[in-house]
């Protein structure tokens, strides 16, 4: 028998069940523990709940030397700059943070940041990136790295756990679900759109 292959900008985001959001969005994605030449960690208006602590967390396991936070201005604040902040309040030396303050979206985070590793880095001397951001995120900053960011680089999965958006939960709270059905609608557009790697659902 064989295996029936869709791609994400083939589905219909009104007729889709929860175990293809859960593969869609959670299966494969595991941290592999493999040291990496940064940790991208994309921002929002929540980072310091969970984002932040991740990639502290793994930046003193020896991980990583650089932490990159990617977040501009949202109207309030610029989301990278309090992630910054308690990066430095828990120990990581400035000289191993990295900001970039222009990006509002997942693509411009992406492609922002990639500017900004070229530039501190050199994206010739890349070889691997740890993504540390939400889970039920973590498909769309990968697509997206697929599509902009040069070929040879390879990603390491760190996804962070908030309470209501889990594989095994999302679907009992109305927040969780919410952002989950979301996600699904904005990956099968950009899809459509080409604005992230098409993804092959087996």
């Amino acid at each position: 028998m064989v295996a029936m292959v869709l791609y994400l900008s083939e589905l219909d985001q009104d007729v889709i069940s929860k175990k293809l959001i859960n593969d869609i969005l959670f299966k494969n994605i595991s941290d592999d523990g493999k040291p990496c030449d940064c940790i991208f960690v994309p921002a929002s208006r929540t980072g310091n709940k969970f984002r932040t602590p991740g990639a502290v967390k793994q930046y003193f396991l020896g991980r990583s030397s650089k932490i990159l936070f990617s977040g501009g201005y949202n109207g309030e604040f610029f989301e990278s700059a309090p992630m910054k902040k308690m990066a430095l309040e828990r120990g990581v030396p400035e000289k191993d943070i990295i900001t970039e303050t222009k990006s509002t979206n997942t693509k411009e985070n992406v492609i922002e940041s990639l500017l900004v590793l070229d530039h501190y880095i050199g994206l010739l001397n890349i070889n691997r990136i740890m993504i540390c951001t939400a889970f039920y995120h973590m498909r769309r900053c990968h697509l997206t790295l697929q599509k902009y960011a040069p070929p040879w680089i390879e990603y390491s999965f760190h996804p962070v756990l908030d309470k209501t958006t889990r594989p095994d939960n999302w679907w009992k709270y109305k927040n969780g679900s919410k952002r989950v059905h979301n996600e699904i609608k904005g990956l099968i557009h950009y899809a459509k759109i080409g604005d992230i790697l098409d993804y092959k659902i087996e």
